[in-house]
């Protein structure tokens, strides 16, 4: 029968966990420094209205197109029941002028897409 000592006191083992620690740490730094793409080629609206399948952006009412999609600032998919009343937003328009994809705006991503503009 095995020791403990000797099952974890081996090299390889010794070899395996700094491995998989460099590897965690590696992820770490990655996660944190990883920053949300978003589409150059959107257009900006501030302030935009949900009324679903309703979207008030500026002086339009766009509806959004079946199957559209809205990310979170965490750059997850929303349902449009749980999309706030009102935000900033980045937005994509179809061929049918109907919303396809919507990106709801942290604070400093609506400051650097208003620049932008």
């Amino acid at each position: 029968m095995l020791s403990f000592s000797r099952i974890f006191g081996s090299q390889r083992l010794r070899k395996l966990s700094a491995l998989l620690l460099l590897c965690a740490s590696l992820a770490a730094v990655q996660v944190v420094d990883a920053q949300r793409q978003l589409p150059q080629e959107s257009k900006y609206a501030k302030g935009a209205k949900f009324n679903y399948p309703f979207v008030k952006v500026g002086k339009e009412v766009l509806r959004l197109s079946p199957g559209s999609k809205i990310y979170n600032d965490q750059n997850l998919i929303i349902m449009p029941a749980t999309a706030p009343a009102s935000a900033d937003v980045l937005y994509r328009v179809d061929i049918n002028g109907e919303i396809s994809q919507i990106w709801l705006l942290t604070p400093e991503e609506s400051k650097a897409a208003a620049a932008k503009k």
